[in-house]
């Protein structure tokens, strides 16, 4: 090989080499910073973004070729789901970024997909999502910490959908189940069974969907005159730091039913019911809440409440492309309707 083909393959080595954080360094500006300004985004001044685009030449810094080759009028929509989501439900939380990947791809857009760990979410080493990536909009699966949701508002600036979380922050779209209907009619079909005692299992403070369930639980049982009781409350998630763990514990005296907020819960719960040689329905109604775990043990089809994806898909990425494309300011909060699942864990009279 000869010096001036030596001299090359160095350089384009080189180039490999160089990454935002290595510009950043250089310029003495946050990666986000050198990101924005090598995509053109807002938020950075003229001459900053001419500084740090001499940098990033000056060092050898080529864009990704998916930035070099993007197609006028296909939108990137980076999207964003936690990782112990995916860890705790994966089939759950994957499916429903399956559905908006095939959405955006049938609307002509793309998606990016970030899993977000502890460290990122909690913004322990700074923001670094979709910084080699020029993308239109955000959506966000699961609920996130807030500081990190206004730190991708801030810094981005691009329209952003969430999904399965709402919050009351400005200029962003929520597309959410109707999980407090869905567990009112829940719990109405437990109560027209004859069920007179319940439990909920959940922790309504884990997360605002399973809150918004309990409520619908108390309203079913508030509209017939029923109290609401703290000791037919049964947490089944506990903290383990940033993640946590499912676990149920049977009460001493057994009820009529259980509410479960989650199939993955009335799985377990059900595991414990059977181990101890408890019937279902014969002795107790169970009900879950998804509908995507549903077939669990012993022949059992438990009855739940369905959590639309398609639709939430359909819903969140039409949103998103209205967006960007100007059509439509962010409308807030938009509940979507899912149905009740029969199965045969509820007795009937």
């Amino acid at each position: 090989m000869d010096g001036s083909k030596v001299r090359e393959k160095i350089q384009m080595e080189r180039r490999k080499e160089v990454r935002l954080e290595h510009i950043a360094e250089e310029v003495g500006v946050s990666i986000v910073t050198v990101s924005n300004a090598l995509n053109g985004r807002k938020g950075v001044s003229e001459e900053l973004r001419g500084r740090i685009r001499d940098t990033a030449a000056a060092m050898g810094y080529q864009m990704p070729k998916s930035e070099q080759k993007k197609r006028p009028g296909m939108h990137r929509i980076g999207v964003v789901v936690a990782e112990r989501y995916v860890r705790q439900f994966p089939s759950f939380y994957m499916d429903i970024y399956m559905k908006v990947a095939q959405e955006l791809n049938r609307k002509g857009g793309v998606s990016i997909l970030e899993v977000v760990d502890e460290s990122k979410e909690r913004m322990l080493h700074g923001f670094t999502g979709f910084l080699d990536d020029e993308i239109d909009g955000i959506i966000l699966i699961g609920e996130m910490d807030r500081e990190y949701i206004q730190t991708i508002r801030k810094e981005y600036q691009v329209p952003i959908v969430c999904i399965d979380y709402y919050d009351v922050l400005p200029d962003m779209d929520y597309i959410v189940c109707d999980s407090f209907g869905g567990m009112e009619q829940l719990t109405d079909l437990l109560l027209d069974a004859g069920c007179r005692r319940l439990v909920f299992v959940g922790n309504p403070w884990a997360t605002g969907s399973i809150m918004d369930r309990y409520m619908g639980y108390c309203k079913a049982l508030e509209k017939r005159g029923m109290e609401v009781n703290r000791e037919d409350l049964i947490l089944d998630r506990f903290s383990d730091g940033y993640d946590y763990k499912l676990r149920v514990e049977l009460p001493d005296t057994l009820p009529d039913g259980f509410v479960c907020n989650c199939d993955k819960t009335a799985n377990i719960l059900i595991g414990e019911l059977l181990q101890q040689g408890i019937r279902i329905p014969q002795e107790v109604s169970v009900v879950g809440f998804d509908y995507y775990y549903s077939g669990v043990q012993e022949g059992l089809e438990l009855t739940t409440y369905e959590y639309d994806q398609k639709a939430i898909a359909q819903i969140s990425t039409g949103t998103i492309l209205k967006r960007i494309a100007g059509a439509a300011k962010a409308s807030g909060i938009r509940f979507v309707e899912g149905r009740v699942i029969l199965g045969n864990t509820v007795r009937q009279r």
